[in-house]
């Protein structure tokens, strides 16, 4: 799971997947607010889940995004 959130996150930030690990700041990526949008909307469709605005708000790394998903497979 995290591997593909790292993915994706690199796709976004036109970066290699070996510069990212569960901690980087996503916002430190230098990437607007609408790829992390798509970050966000690209993993809820990966994983058939959906995030909530709150949810949202909060993620600052890949290691948030992957606490969310994996709360939702509780």
């Amino acid at each position: 799971m995290l591997e593909k959130i790292l993915e994706t996150i690199a796709f976004y930030a036109k970066i290699d997947i070996n510069l990212l690990n569960e901690d980087t700041n996503i916002l430190d990526l230098d990437i607007d607010s609408l790829s992390v949008l798509k970050i966000i909307m690209d993993v809820e469709h990966a994983f058939g889940v959906r995030f909530e605005d709150e949810e949202i708000v909060d993620i600052r790394t890949a290691k948030d995004i992957e606490e969310i998903v994996t709360k939702k497979f509780s």
